[in-house]
């Protein structure tokens, strides 16, 4: 090991690749995803407000992270990339629960034999926030260019080309409306994405203080928030492992009509039913069938 990098330890069960192609996240920046080097890179905002390109590579027993950005990384910093890298690959998650589980249901032995279950989200909830917000009511390849758009309104990198860290709420906030809807061309969800950021810049809402309320506590209250229904809140609640909750789209429509209903199409109340059997674990379950169907 150098000076730019180093080993994040994680569990037996975690598995690089697979946690990185859990989500479409890998595709938005300011995540990208090399698969031929098996190099997951993202554009990180330090709290000091160095814009760093991160590196993170499978390693033996764990995650190697490195910058190139740094011929040197001082304790504090490094400290703050393994929370961040940590925060986005799941690492503290402890799986044996759910594969013991799953371990009882037939035709799921795939989950623990492949280490499937984490799935990959940004560092912070903010971010999260607005790219989930911005995959709703449009086409993948919509949400892309508005998460560019968006991203282009981030922190530079000081020396790479059109390379910018993620906006922090208080740069969208401090946006002019107009300006920022004419830059992001997020349709209706520009006044919910400002608004968002306006909230959590004066302090009337705190993101750290979800992260530690329950399940039904943290769905209601992304929920709460404007542009954000069942789906949005849903999915939330997946990526921050309150996985009793159930996100339904066009793409879990699809693989259950055809991995769980002999080709019918199933309603909403369809699909809950049939996952209700995997109780806390059921949204985990059926987001596991949507990747394992349409493949990575």
């Amino acid at each position: 090991m150098n000076d730019t990098g180093f080993i994040i330890q994680t569990a037996p069960q975690f598995d690089f690749a697979r946690t990185v192609l859990s989500h479409g996240w890998l595709m938005l920046p300011p995540f990208s995803w090399d698969g031929a080097s098996g190099t997951l890179a993202y554009t990180y905002q330090s709290r000091a407000g160095a814009v760093l390109r991160l590196r993170m590579t499978a390693a033996e027993g764990g995650v190697r992270v490195f910058s190139p950005d740094c011929a040197r990384l001082t304790a504090g910093l490094r400290a703050e990339m393994t929370a961040a890298v940590s925060t986005m690959l799941n690492t503290r998650l402890d799986l044996s629960g759910f594969y013991k589980v799953m371990a009882a249901h037939t035709g799921y032995g795939w989950l623990e034999a492949e280490r499937r279950g984490r799935i990959l989200i940004a560092p912070s909830l903010w971010e999260d926030l607005a790219k989930v917000l911005l995959t709703t009511n449009c086409s993948w390849s919509q949400t892309v260019n508005m998460c560019r758009q968006l991203c282009r309104l981030g922190a530079p990198h000081p020396a790479v080309e059109d390379c910018q860290a993620f906006p922090r709420a208080e740069r969208v906030a401090a946006l002019d409306f107009d300006a920022f809807a004419e830059r992001v061309r997020a349709g209706y969800r520009s006044a919910y994405l400002h608004e968002l950021a306006r909230k959590i810049a004066d302090g009337e809402i705190n993101l750290e203080a979800w992260l530690d309320l329950d399940s039904d506590d943290f769905y209601r209250t992304v929920k709460s928030l404007k542009g954000f229904g069942d789906y949005a809140a849903g999915t939330l609640a997946r990526m921050y492992g309150h996985f009793d909750k159930i996100a339904i789209d066009t793409a879990a429509h699809a693989m259950f009509a055809e991995l769980r209903n002999d080709g019918v199409k199933g309603s909403a109340a369809d699909i809950k039913a049939h996952y209700e059997r995997y109780a806390e674990w059921r949204g985990l379950v059926m987001w596991m069938d949507i990747m394992r169907h349409y493949g990575e």
